[in-house]
């Protein structure tokens, strides 16, 4: 399908999304008026009413061919759409339909002026960190954070972290997170850790609600192994970006790590994550002085 002088776009989104199907209509459109050759998920075509069965390709196809991939939805589009794209190299642009949307940049009124310069070259590539999860031979990759928790239980979980071999601590709570640098705007935040720019080769190792006042965040480098144990019998949870888990039965252990792949986010070129900070979570935005 892909000639070597031809730049293929592949869209994946979010068919839950009502809006979506407006989006993708109007994306088609588009992209056929600006001459440009596309390969649509063929999921994603069900909720179209128009015939697009000539763009309709499975998700194999796609990532065969593909040059860039487009994403539609939120930011958890965004995040299914990566663990499809997995270490095939191939740079995502997010368009946002969500509420925050830090891997989804584009809004549905840019795309019409951003993607002639994605097809020009003027746009910018940040590379992100992708964790590895083990366990029992059963593999997870997660780009924003690994959780391990207490799964569908009442009760707090007994968690054991280590990294490289030296323990971190040990402590009760919902469980622990394991989050990369562009994660730790996500459910890590959320439990009081830190906020860590993208270009940083470090993980965060973050409690859930511990049962103790010493236990807090840790950051660690990226290029070690984090092991959590679970000595206590039971039925735990491994979650991956909050959209695949499986069930650990304890007591057991799993190892996190850096993966041997990165996922390739498209930006504008101006792209700031300090502004995007500020635009998305308000940071440093003081009423005062507004």
């Amino acid at each position: 399908m892909n000639k070597k002088d031809t730049t293929v776009l592949g869209i994946f989104g979010n068919i839950s999304k009502p809006e979506v199907s407006g989006l993708l209509f109007n994306l088609i459109k588009f992209l056929e008026k600006i001459k440009t050759e596309f390969l649509i998920d063929r999921s994603l075509l069900k909720i179209l009413k128009a015939d697009q069965s000539r763009h309709a390709a499975t998700v194999n196809q796609i990532l065969q061919n593909a040059d860039f991939i487009v994403s539609l939805g939120g930011d958890g589009t965004f995040l299914n759409t990566a663990r499809l794209v997995g270490d095939k190299n191939i740079p995502i642009l997010g368009i946002n339909l969500g509420r925050l949307g830090f891997y989804s940049e584009i809004s549905p009124d840019e795309y019409t002026d951003f993607i002639p310069k994605l097809l020009k070259g003027k746009f910018k590539i940040t590379e992100q960190v992708v964790l590895k999860s083990v366990y029992k031979n059963k593999v997870h990759f997660g780009l924003n954070d690994i959780v391990v928790d207490k799964s569908d239980s009442i009760r707090m979980v007994e968690t054991e972290t280590y990294y490289e071999d030296e323990k971190v601590f040990r402590c009760i709570s919902d469980g622990i997170i394991v989050s990369t640098p562009a994660g730790s705007t996500g459910y890590s935040l959320s439990c009081n850790g830190p906020i860590v720019n993208p270009d940083s080769n470090v993980f965060v190792i973050t409690p859930i609600s511990p049962h103790t006042f010493n236990v807090r965040p840790i950051i660690v480098p990226d290029t070690g192994n984090i092991r959590i144990l679970l000595p206590n019998r039971g039925i735990a949870r491994i979650t991956a970006d909050g959209q695949r888990s499986a069930k650990i039965i304890t007591p057991s252990e799993l190892t996190v790590s850096k993966a041997n792949f990165r996922i390739k986010v498209i930006k504008k070129q101006n792209y700031s994550y300090f502004h995007t900070l500020k635009k998305k979570l308000y940071w440093n935005v003081d009423k005062r002085y507004s």
